[in-house]
């Protein structure tokens, strides 16, 4: 009475008690309610529903992957393993918990409690946090108020009082009306946990104590002494499962009167899936997560309520526990240097392979995820060439449609009528095919920059090694071995820009040309031979201009690399975009048995173009052989050709392409 008494004093007369205070349903008793049972956090616990959800919540956030992020200057983030703050976040809070059971602990706090408490050790130098260890029953820390702030107390384990600046406490708040503490969600919702503990225990007592026996037998004689050994009699002829089904012969006017449970009394059993249903609407929960299924619940619309589940049930609180540490356990230099906390909710996503899959193949598609972002995602190692990203390019971007109109709704009777058509035909065929180039020119830009990147930093390593030696002979080795490995590299870089693209000329041309192709043997083959090819045209020019210049010195060779390394890249993305546009436009023509024209972009084109212009080939046919000789009026001097020209270019620069 003594304690009882002073501290309802003390809570009367500061006017922090009032009838809706935690201090009626903290744990020290626990509340009364209408049905007669005491609730509290520890003993509503025990009812199933309760621990159903709470450790359904509580787990399933837990699992989540928990992150401190870096945000770079150009808007990109990165990962801050190298702070203090992604170790203990992630892996260890204390010397004693690890991040998984410290936010299982804490979010299980907050489902009942309403609130979750955390001592907050800190670098006395720079303020950052060292360590953050939870305190062990939220209901009985205060959260108190001063002209300094907001302070908190609470009783450790030797009974002293222990009082901490806002500073030194990691508090994560529930539901509340004043945005500093939250309330109990056990205090709130006693009288449905009570009617629902009170059912329980109601079954408990009518199948474990009630006495509700099967039948009676009756007879007008009286059995006297002999009552004991006629029920013995009784059952040891019929009792047990064994004999549960075998006739029964009774003499001397004995009846066998069976009894039946009444309804009434059976009532308890959707008393209880009420309340049970009640809890999980409290918490948010669908019920077939605790497996309570019913009509509403099956196998058509489990994955709407798994959604709503993540959306309307875990998501607040992922989102409380995101706010609380970006606010409280990062210093305001360190917000500045763009960290924050994030929960990462795919990770939901990892028990379900199809939903994944679906998942994955949709952000790739959309060039929101890179082959290596989804290998990270799924614990796999990267993959060369897989940190690219793709995008479905075969259509035309809403805001350039005025201008397609524009320029392909001319009037053909300005001028001669046949003519006209021809290069409107032309003009429409080349638009999308221009479209889908120039936006993987960056990407045919990127690849090749990382490859000639990679030629030129070993070639000026080789040459500092060579100056040492002095040696030209060991050089040209030198580049023998190292071009004999580069197409394997080559290919890894730039093959999946050739693929990406070779696809989306494929679905453009296949559409102007009115055929229905898809993605077929013929155009993996096409694909891996263009691949090959250019990986070993690639390493005959360099390794051919290097050797060519080692006769020289040294210094020439360096100063090659390095304009590769300004101009190559450039000139290797306008080359391979023409190139490659074209080889797969006849692949598809000539797949479809068309013929396909050689097609000039207008007055600027140089005269060998030009004497090209119109003419038309054939499966097997090209459109000037190895060894021709174009002289053509205009031009200075003739051109040698050198290989086959099955389709543009016809030589570097060249901008030139086909129609049918």
């Amino acid at each position: 009475m003594g304690f009882l008494a002073k501290e309802l004093r003390e809570n009367i007369k500061t006017g922090s008690l009032s009838a809706y205070s935690d201090f009626w349903y903290n744990a020290t008793g626990g509340g009364p309610t209408k049905s007669g049972v005491k609730i509290n956090e520890e003993t509503a616990i025990k009812y199933l529903a309760i621990f159903s959800c709470v450790s359904l919540i509580s787990g399933d956030h837990a699992s989540l992957p928990l992150i401190l992020y870096q945000t770079g200057k150009d808007g990109s983030k990165k990962r801050a393993t190298s702070e203090p703050l992604y170790d203990i976040l992630h892996n260890q809070p204390n010397k004693n918990t690890d991040s998984f059971h410290w936010r299982e602990t804490g979010q299980s706090h907050l489902l009942t409690w309403g609130n979750f408490f955390n001592d907050l050790k800190r670098n006395p130098r720079t303020g950052e946090v060292s360590q953050i260890i939870q305190l062990a029953k939220p209901g009985g820390v205060s959260v108190k108020n001063n002209r300094k702030g907001i302070y908190y107390e609470w009783l450790d384990k030797d009974g002293k009082i222990q009082r901490r600046q806002k500073d030194k406490i990691f508090h994560i708040a529930g539901f509340g009306f004043d945005g500093i503490k939250g309330m109990s969600v056990i205090a709130n919702a006693r009288e449905a946990i009570a009617l629902g503990i009170a059912a329980r225990d109601y079954g408990s007592l009518f199948f474990g104590q009630g006495i509700h026996p099967s039948g009676t037998f009756e007879t007008e004689q009286n059995l006297g002494d002999n009552a004991a050994d006629f029920a013995k009699d009784i059952k040891k002829q019929y009792g047990g499962l064994g004999k549960s089904h075998n006739a029964m012969v009774l003499t001397r006017g004995v009846k066998y009167n069976p009894i039946t449970i009444p309804m009434d009394d059976a009532q308890f059993i959707s008393t209880r899936q009420h309340q049970d249903l009640d809890i999980c609407g409290m918490y948010k929960v669908p019920p077939h997560k605790i497996g309570i299924h019913g009509a509403n619940s099956n196998n058509n619309n489990l994955e709407q309520e798994n959604g709503s589940y993540v959306s309307q049930c875990l998501r607040p609180w992922l989102v409380r526990w995101e706010q609380s540490m970006n606010m409280q356990l990062l210093t305001p230099e360190q917000r500045q240097r763009g960290l924050y906390v994030e929960l990462l909710v795919e990770g939901l996503l990892r028990g379900d392979s199809e939903a994944r899959s679906a998942y994955y193949d949709s952000q790739w598609q959309k060039g929101a995820m890179s082959a290596n972002d989804i290998n990270k995602l799924e614990n796999r190692n990267p993959v060369p060439g897989g940190d690219q990203y793709f995008v479905p390019l075969n259509f035309i971007p809403s805001d350039q449609a005025a201008d397609f109109a524009k320029e392909t709704n001319q009037d053909p009777a300005k001028e001669d009528k046949s003519l006209r058509m021809i290069e409107y035909r032309a003009k429409t065929s080349i638009l999308l095919r221009d479209r889908i180039a120039k936006q993987y020119y960056p990407l045919f830009k990127r690849a090749a920059q990382d490859i000639v990147n990679k030629e030129g930093l070993a070639v000026k390593a080789q040459v500092n090694k060579q100056r040492k030696s002095r040696e030209n002979r060991d050089m040209q080795t030198w580049l023998d071995d190292f071009y004999r490995k580069m197409p394997a590299e080559i290919k890894s870089k730039i093959g999946p820009v050739i693929r990406s693209f070779s696809e989306a000329i494929q679905a453009a041309s296949a559409e102007e040309m009115g055929v229905d192709v898809g993605i077929s043997d013929d155009l993996e083959r096409f694909i891996n031979d263009y691949t090959e090819r250019y990986a070993e045209r690639h390493t005959e020019s360099s390794l051919g201009q290097l050797t060519a210049l080692l006769k020289d010195d040294l210094d020439a060779l360096e100063e090659r690399v390095d304009e590769w390394e300004e101009t190559r890249a450039d000139k290797i993305a306008s080359n391979e975009t023409v190139r490659n546009s074209n080889a797969v436009y006849q692949a598809v023509a000539f797949g479809a048995g068309l013929t396909t024209a050689w097609r000039i972009r207008g007055a600027k084109t140089c005269p060998f173009c030009k004497s090209l212009a119109g003419k038309r080939v054939s499966t097997g046919q090209s459109f000037v052989n190895d060894g021709d000789e174009l002289n053509p009026k205009g031009a200075e001097a003739p051109m040698k050709i050198r290989g086959m020209k099955a389709h543009p270019p016809l030589h570097r620069g060249c901008d030139c392409y086909l129609s049918i």
